[in-house]
């Protein structure tokens, strides 16, 4: 969990979804995102991050692959990205791979819904979870880069999850940290205290769709 989202917004909503309105200073890497209903890790996924290179409030939509590649995960190995795909917020601060991207390694991913798949007997039955007026969703994620043998730069990123709220408990014992509003994504990006963000969303306007097989 979260392993399977659905995200079909164009590169150039992202913003809008992540509660920013002002232009990004830079688009990067967009071309690589191909929008779809069922994307996983080693997808590629338009991000919203600080800008280093920009003074003040500069942020950049900057296309990564879901599934963190730590920079420094060795050059000749092949990158897993299921491996860390998520990342429990409770642990963030203590394991090394997470610790050292809370400062400046922020970033925020938009989807318009998470998939969850509960057993029901021999078969899993697959779940949609979004918001009932069909706005997006906005997760608090970590990102980082890694160099391989052959000199090219990775970028990837890690969704950050939390116990799942009350609503949700009878699916999953864990959902994505959802930001709800502005207050909470600059608050993410600015590398603001973290506790009172990494919380499970517990708003009625978060409900699920059962889907067919």
């Amino acid at each position: 969990m979260c392993g399977r989202t659905r995200c079909t917004l164009g590169a150039a909503d992202v913003p809008r979804a992540c509660h920013h309105t002002g232009g990004p200073s830079q688009m990067i890497d967009v071309d690589r995102y191909r929008p779809s209903y069922n994307v996983g890790p080693g997808w590629n996924m338009p991000v919203v991050r600080r800008d280093v290179a920009s003074d003040g409030d500069g942020y950049a939509v900057h296309c990564m692959k879901w599934g963190l590649v730590p920079s420094f995960t060795k050059k000749n190995e092949k990158p897993d990205f299921f491996r860390m795909f998520n990342a429990r917020s409770e642990s963030v601060a203590e394991k090394a791979s997470f610790r050292r991207l809370l400062p400046k390694n922020r970033c925020l991913v938009a989807v318009e819904g998470f998939y969850e798949w509960k057993k029901d007997g021999s078969k899993k039955q697959p779940y949609h979870i979004h918001f009932r007026d069909g706005r997006p969703l906005t997760f608090a994620a970590l990102y980082d880069s890694w160099n391989n043998s052959e000199g090219e730069t990775l970028y990837t990123f890690t969704i950050l999850t939390t116990s799942s709220s009350s609503a949700l408990k009878w699916l999953h014992d864990r959902m994505p940290v959802i930001l709800g509003d502005k207050e909470a994504t600059d608050a993410w990006l600015n590398g603001d205290p973290y506790d009172s963000l990494l919380k499970p969303y517990q708003h009625s306007d978060l409900v699920t769709t059962h889907m067919a097989i």
